[in-house]
């Protein structure tokens, strides 16, 4: 890449400053010398002129007096005396030799020189000799006067010549003496003119200019857009320009904001997004974090739709802004997550009052309230990995429905890791040993009052421990074990109700995952075909995923249904489950999801919409199960509704044995 040398204002100035003074100098020593020159020329050749006019007059007054060459002699030699250093010499032309004779040596000297020749023909010369002398030969011409003795001349014909002699003159002394007076005068004039105008220039100018470049320069340096550029100047160009880069800060501000606001400010609720939050973890100053998720919030989201979701997400961003105080910072992390950042120490007890406050809080979305509940995982000063630590808190209170939990050392990474592995170990163990073992949870027909039916539920058997999936399912996932625990729940279940020789109904939970393996639909269908009461068999669809492909899941169906068996769709109503599964998929029974349930005797939305649910579904001669039955109330409900049949706490707890049914 080329580098581009540059040079200062300053530096601009005094290069051109002195390339002027230095051409203006060297013109007037050229103009000068040729001035003085000139008027050398001039000067000496009209003196010269003179002094032969008058040397003619003189001796031509003496010749008509009677003066001969002798006399004449004298006269000149005297006017050298006169003016020392001159030399006056006279030559006769052809017509006065003619009448007055031949001067040998004059006319040796006429011959030899062709200037004296040049004269004769009435030419005046003019010669400046190299070392500086002057020589003047001056034509005298014959007068009216003249041809009284000059008979045979005629009025301006030559008679002779005046050859004139001067020496380095007094008039080139005084004019060089003039000229270099003139020219240190003007040297110097043109010196102080243009140090005036520099210093001018500079002042107004150039010190202005450098000044605004420092300020940029300052401004640039500092990072700080919101600095302004401020020279004091007079000059219109510097101070327009200097206007117009403080308006280009301001615009190049206001964008910037902008695209910061944009970048740290959450689009829906107006609040600092998840990159905020990461960007004021980085300060290492004493904090404490909180992160906050809302309890099913999916589900909601899928209950009222997304636009009153959307509005419960913005009414309980300023909901959070107006609980906490002034110096703590509200975030929007995810879809339904929030993180509070504290300045200083919090506990459990200052939590319990937000989530108070959050849990009785009603949500109006025009005439309808909304409740929601949440869960808090929080640190304190913990700075290392502080935003993993406090997920780890929170997925730790979500797991154990727990409202406020906070970390300790006992949820670090590692040891997670190590808990995975240890559940590994324990599913394997289990599988070998068959202790994964059904459980199963009434279900009751309120038009019979009695139980007629059971969910058969997983659970793993560890020495006096028996555990639910939630802590082993997603081990088993990652370890490629999930598949084996399906098909062990489903051998015992079978073989359970073989051995009670009962006609009583049992559910089995299939997930997308089981229905598209093979050993395990090869298990299903070898022991629905040996099962003497297949048709008491129910096999619920799990919403672990969407379903895309109706036509292969119907094919599934079919062969299940081939064997008098049913199928049930669980948690409908939420997540996956819509009315497009009625429509596209040979179905027999619904499982409304249990966040319909649960608030059925506070919600009249959920009333609404379960009412609305259960008369379509009973139209399409499908029956409804309701789940998440947890006091008589909801019970009460369900049955006026005409619900087919009712689990939950209230009905009965999973248990290992179902009830007599004698």
């Amino acid at each position: 890449m080329k580098t581009t040398n540059y040079i200062s204002n300053k530096q601009l100035i005094i290069r051109i400053v002195f390339g002027f003074l230095f051409i203006s100098i060297v013109i007037l020593l050229l103009s000068t010398v040729y001035i003085k020159d000139v008027a050398l020329n001039n000067l000496a050749e009209d003196d010269a002129r003179k002094t032969s006019e008058l040397i003619f007059e003189t001796m031509n007054t003496r010749m008509q007096e009677g003066w001969g060459k002798e006399d004449l002699n004298k006269i000149l030699s005297r006017l050298e005396y006169v003016r020392k250093g001159m030399k006056v010499s006279s030559y006769r032309s052809h017509n006065v030799e003619e009448i007055l004779g031949i001067i040998k040596h004059d006319k040796q000297i006429v011959d030899s020189d062709p200037l004296i020749q040049k004269a004769m023909k009435g030419e005046e010369q003019f010669i400046i000799e190299q070392d500086g002398s002057i020589r003047f030969l001056y034509p005298m011409k014959v007068t009216q006067d003249c041809i009284t003795c000059h008979y045979n001349t005629k009025a301006g014909e030559v008679n002779g010549v005046l050859d004139i002699k001067y020496p380095p003159s007094d008039i080139k002394i005084s004019l060089d003496m003039m000229t270099y007076y003139f020219l240190l005068f003007f040297v110097i004039f043109i010196v102080v003119f243009f140090y005036i105008f520099f210093f001018v220039i500079n002042k107004k100018m150039v010190t202005p200019i450098i000044k605004f470049t420092q300020e940029i320069k300052r401004i640039s340096d500092a990072n700080d857009l919101s600095l302004k550029a401020n020279v004091n100047t007079s000059i219109e160009e510097i101070g327009t320009l200097q206007n117009a880069f403080n308006k280009l800060l301001e615009t190049t501000k206001f964008y910037y904001d902008k695209l910061i606001n944009s970048l740290y400010i959450d689009s829906l609720t107006n609040i600092y997004n998840f990159i905020k939050l990461q960007k004021d973890l980085e300060t290492k100053e004493k904090f404490s974090l909180a992160l906050i998720d809302i309890d099913k919030f999916r589900q909601l989201n899928n209950f009222y739709g997304t636009n009153v979701a959307d509005f419960i997400l913005k009414e309980l961003a300023i909901l959070l802004k107006d609980t906490v105080k002034k110096e703590v910072s509200v975030y929007r992390v995810t879809a339904d997550k929030f993180a509070l950042l504290y300045k200083y120490d919090i506990t459990k007890k200052d939590l319990k009052s937000l989530i108070k406050t959050i849990n009785t809080h009603k949500f109006q979305y025009k005439y309808t309230d909304i409740n929601i509940r949440i869960h808090i995982g929080f640190i304190v000063n913990d700075y290392s990995r502080a935003l993993e630590k406090t997920e780890l808190a929170l997925e730790y209170a979500k797991k154990t429905r727990t409202d406020i939990v906070k970390y300790d050392d006992s949820f670090q990474l590692e040891d997670e890791y190590m808990q995975h592995m240890i559940w590994s170990n324990k599913i394997e163990e289990a599988l070998q040993s068959n202790n994964i073992v059904p459980y199963f949870q009434p279900m009751k027909s309120p038009k019979e009052n009695k139980i007629v039916k059971y969910e058969t539920l997983m659970r793993l058997k560890d020495a006096d421990m028996v555990y639910t999936p939630d802590y082993f399912i997603e081990v088993a996932q990652n370890a490629n074990l999930y598949s084996q625990l399906t098909q062990q729940l489903i051998q015992s279940t079978f073989d359970y109700f073989t051995s009670k020789n009962t006609k009583v109904k049992f559910s089995l939970n299939f997930a997308l995952e089981d229905i598209t393996n093979k050993d395990t639909i090869k298990l299903l269908f070898k022991l629905l075909d040996e099962y003497k009461y297949s048709s008491s068999v129910v096999i619920e669809l799990l919403e672990t995923q969407e379903i895309s492909d109706f036509d292969a899941l119907n094919v599934f169906i079919n062969q299940v249904k081939s064997y008098g068996a049913k199928i049930a769709i669980d948690d409908f109503g939420s997540g996956y489950s819509n009315f497009n599964y009625i429509l596209n998929l040979n179905i027999d029974i619904i499982k409304l999801d249990s966040s319909l349930v649960e608030n059925l005797d506070t919600d009249k939305n959920s009333l609404k919409v379960v009412k609305s649910i259960v008369k379509v579904v009973q139209s399409l001669n499908l029956e409804v199960v309701a789940e998440k039955v947890h006091s008589q109330a909801i019970e009460d409900i369900l049955t006026k509704l005409g619900v087919d049949y009712l689990q939950g706490y209230h009905i009965g707890k999973p248990e290992p044995e179902i009830l007599d049914v004698n």
